[in-house]
């Protein structure tokens, strides 16, 4: 199996060679498949994934294109592995701590599902073949989907979602120079093509287990070459994707998208004549919920998510005359976390379905006009309701020992809350200041989630100053994991947002002081590229601008002139000329009033103004 690994060299073999011999060793040994390595792995191990990843850049190399093309003997070798012993099989697959030996993984391992998609190169071609190997994978083992790895929590869907926008960003850069030129056109359409077989790849891990998919009879037919065409997508008409995304725990951001993107399936029943909102309100945590589970803020997200589109939902029945508000009392969840506040403000009327002689909590809740007339210490009386206060979020995100996946669900259920998101925004730069700033795996940990609740923060609340501050503090602390496991501060928005803080509050030093740290600390992570893209959402006037308007400010005159240092260092980054009129009176008094904070920085770019 490993031989697929290979691409050239004297052991090189073609991959319809590869897949004849593995058959005919399956065929002659098929306990073979049982067999563990010296480092404990079965065949199945080296089928799911090469056993060295191209790294992020690489994956970005215009060549990789020809990288997809060796998953096609993949997808035969997996499924003639899968066929031949499904119990073993499943065994492997069904685990989140399998550790694949090259660093990428993180400590604790990973699903191998999880494994297989972060191995994916960008695929450039229409007729996807990996697609088909990741269609066969999910099948196999379509419940973890929503499992997380052990070591860092990070989920398929999570790891998708990063990659499609930044293939999507890459589909609508900018070059300089005539943007009509049949290589930026080239360029453009495999990103969008790249993007759109991740989006197919999405939409396949989130399709029903019963949704028909048909099974490559042979090793031989998954080798066709357009063997994707063999491979339908789901009826539209069997499922929809709105209602899918709901029931297996998707990301915030990725749910958002899939809401805002598919508004006609929050009006229609699906097959079972459920709305959304009816699976939102009635979902449970799965049996593996010590891995899968989001924190109990986050069906408050999702259900706020369906009403905020189509609150009429909250009054329509199931299939079984039930409304939204009964199946989430039913379920047992928290009064606020939960969702059911939510439901109930959105139609009250669904009362009437609940016997609150049965549940004391609601009915007691329901009787202030304030919701606290119980003691907020007492967190369940004898019925399935859960009682939460609405500061408690607050109070959650100020704990010295807080888990980051309870931090940044309570920013996505509570987006309007300011206070929230402030807060959020300081334990984030807290817990990266204790536990990543050390130890790089656990800052990738923080980032891999983080980093959209962040901007998400920043664009919840533009006008909110301390938002502002210490969204662009957090995201400084965070700037070292840009380009790792498909997180980007650009195709994220987080750079467009830093600059548009500075924009918008020119005249508040502490923005400005952690706007320009950020934008130094992005420029160190990624290079010219990266002073590329701040300086084409105008990041060099607004630093210009930071430092005209606070000329007796040490901390913006250092992190200002720091970040223009490191921007003007990169010979190949594409920067616009620094107006030397306004520029240089600018840094020559930041040089006299701070020499030693700002004076070698100063003259280095002083010395490049022309």
């Amino acid at each position: 199996v490993q031989l697929l690994d290979e691409s050239e060299g004297s052991v090189a073999m073609s991959g319809t060679d590869i897949v004849s011999v593995i058959e005919g060793l399956v065929q002659a040994h098929p306990d073979a498949i049982q067999v563990k390595d010296a480092s404990g792995n079965i065949p199945l191990h080296y089928a799911i994934s090469p056993t060295t990843i191209p790294s992020e850049a690489q994956k970005q190399a215009e060549g990789s294109s020809d990288d997809a093309e060796g998953w096609g003997p993949r997808s035969a070798v997996l499924q003639l592995l899968l066929t031949a012993d499904i119990e073993t099989s499943m065994e492997y697959l069904l685990r989140n701590d399998v550790v694949y030996g090259d660093g990428e993984e993180g400590p604790g391992g990973v699903t191998p599902l999880y494994r297989a998609i972060q191995a994916l190169p960008d695929d450039f071609e229409p007729f996807s073949v990996t697609y088909e190997f990741i269609s066969i994978l999910r099948d196999a083992c379509g419940e973890m989907v929503g499992v997380g790895n052990h070591g860092d929590g990070d989920k398929p869907l999570a790891l998708l979602y990063r990659r499609f926008t930044r293939q999507f960003d890459l589909a609508e850069k900018f070059f300089d120079g005539d943007n009509s030129r049949q290589e930026v056109v080239d360029h453009r359409y495999r990103y969008k093509t790249a993007a759109a077989n991740s989006w197919k790849i999405i939409e396949c891990l989130l399709r029903p287990d019963t949704t028909p998919v048909v099974t490559p009879s042979s090793p031989a037919s998954v080798l066709s070459k357009n063997s994707s065409k063999k491979q339908p997508l789901p009826n539209s008409h069997e499922w929809r994707l709105v209602h899918r995304a709901v029931q297996v725990e998707t990301p915030p951001d990725l749910l958002r998208y899939i809401v805002e993107t598919n508004a006609e399936d929050l009006t229609k029943p699906d097959a079972d004549g459920n709305l959304p909102l009816h699976y939102a309100a009635k979902s449970k945590p799965s049996d593996r919920a010590n891995e899968t589970a989001f924190p109990s803020l986050y069906t408050k997200y999702v259900v706020d998510e369906l009403l905020y589109k189509f609150p009429e939902a909250a009054s329509m029945v199931d299939a079984n005359g039930k409304y939204p508000l009964y199946l989430a009392v039913q379920a047992g969840k928290q009064w606020i976390g939960g969702g059911i506040k939510s439901l109930y403000d959105a139609y009250p009327g669904a009362i009437e379905q609940i016997n609150l002689e049965e549940h004391e909590t609601l009915r007691t809740v329901l009787s202030s006009d304030e919701y606290s007339s119980m003691d907020p210490k007492e967190e369940k009386l004898n019925d399935s309701v859960i009682r939460d206060e609405h500061y408690d979020a607050i109070m959650l995100v100020q704990q010295e020992g807080v888990e980051i996946a309870e931090v940044i669900t309570s920013m996505w259920a509570h987006e309007e809350d300011a206070g929230v998101q402030m807060l959020s925004c300081v334990a984030i730069s807290r817990i990266v200041r204790d536990r990543g700033s050390k130890d790089k795996e656990y800052l990738l940990r923080i980032s891999l989630s983080a980093v959209a609740a962040v901007v998400n923060a920043m664009k919840a609340h533009p006008n909110e100053v301390i938002v502002q501050e210490k969204a662009c503090e957090a995201l400084k602390c965070m700037a070292a994991t840009d380009g790792m496991r498909e997180i980007s501060f650009v195709a994220s928005g987080a750079v467009a947002a830093i600059v548009g803080a500075m924009q918008a509050h020119v005249s508040d030093p502490s923005v400005q002081e952690e706007a320009c740290g950020a934008i130094f600390a992005i420029i160190k992570a990624g290079g010219s590229d990266r002073a590329t893209i701040v300086a084409s959402v105008s990041g060099i006037t607004a630093i210009v601008n930071a430092v005209a308007a606070h000329p007796d400010t040490l901390g913006v005159q250092k992190n200002a002139i720091e970040a223009l240092e490191a921007m003007t260092s990169f010979s190949d980054a594409n920067l616009p000329d620094l107006p030397k009129t306004q520029t240089e009176p600018l840094l020559e008094a930041a040089r006299t009033k701070f020499p030693e904070a700002c004076g070698e920085a100063a003259s280095a770019i002083m010395a490049k103004l022309v």
